[in-house]
């Protein structure tokens, strides 16, 4: 690796020379080698560059939770090794037939769907079932007509009681129950529950509506939460949970425990 009028670099010079302390002269003179030193040059830094990759990679993340790898330094995963399905002989697992019909649909055919040339009947059928939701679902509405009695004893009107739906409530419980449902356990926004509701059930609601609802249903669930969570706070294992935060660009680790800290 030598040029005429220059200085003669050899290959152990210039690795010392290669790094993050190089100079802008030390550079001029590896280009002044000629093509053979550049070139060896870049591929001795593309080396160190992916060395050092491979150490960032593999070294762990210090806000990662305890007992877990990070994913990029999970090892790729391979394909199956092994043919999909149960071993041969053992019963098949399907979704199970519906114990009913509700109404049968009669197939003709005019014309063949390949050459649309003209076909006639055979003496076979088969038969398939598709079980779906009704295209057009209608709420049901249901007129209570509640009569008044006289007790004697009380020395006032009562009535018997309608179990449907929350008191003074136009709402039933299912609506309720599926709505907090889908909220609390689902993680479903309110205007995602509010387009299920009024589009696709057409059942009107309300995003007002739908947090006074929720709120009843605090107050009555209040007093079972607060049990579970007395028996909690007596047991004699308590197991946390983790889970991701961002915040501002940045992974945080939130713990959540049953007692309080």
């Amino acid at each position: 690796m030598a040029t005429a009028g220059t200085e003669t670099l050899d290959t152990a010079s210039l690795q010392a020379l290669l790094g993050p302390q190089l100079t802008a002269e030390q550079a001029r003179l590896i280009y002044e080698q000629g093509a053979e030193a550049v070139v060896f040059a870049l591929l001795s830094l593309a080396k160190q560059v992916a060395e050092r990759q491979v150490v960032v990679s593999t070294t762990r993340d210090p806000s990662a939770p305890s007992g877990q790898t990070p994913p990029y330094i999970k090892p790729t995963t391979r394909g199956r090794s092994k043919p999909k399905g149960a071993q041969p002989g053992h019963p098949g697992h399907r979704r199970s037939t519906p114990p009913r019909i509700d109404r049968r649909q009669e197939r003709t055919l005019a014309a063949c769907p390949t050459c649309q040339g003209p076909v006639r009947p055979c003496r076979s059928s088969r038969t398939r079932i598709i079980e779906d939701i009704p295209a057009d679902i209608t709420p049901v509405v249901t007129e209570h007509v509640i009569p008044r009695y006289w007790c004697p004893h009380c020395r006032d009107t009562v009535e018997p009681a309608v179990l449907d739906a929350l008191p003074g409530s136009t709402i039933g419980l299912r609506v309720v129950i599926r709505s907090a449902w889908l909220h609390y356990l689902l993680g479903v926004t309110r205007a995602q529950i509010l387009d299920v509701f009024n589009f696709h059930l057409h059942f009107p609601l309300t995003a007002g509506g739908l947090v006074q609802m929720w709120r009843r249903l605090r107050e009555i669930l209040l007093a079972w939460y607060l049990e579970i969570h007395a028996q909690a706070l007596c047991g004699a294992v308590l197991h946390a949970d983790e889970t991701g935060w961002r915040v501002n660009g940045q992974t945080h680790w939130l713990g959540a425990s049953p007692r309080p800290i």
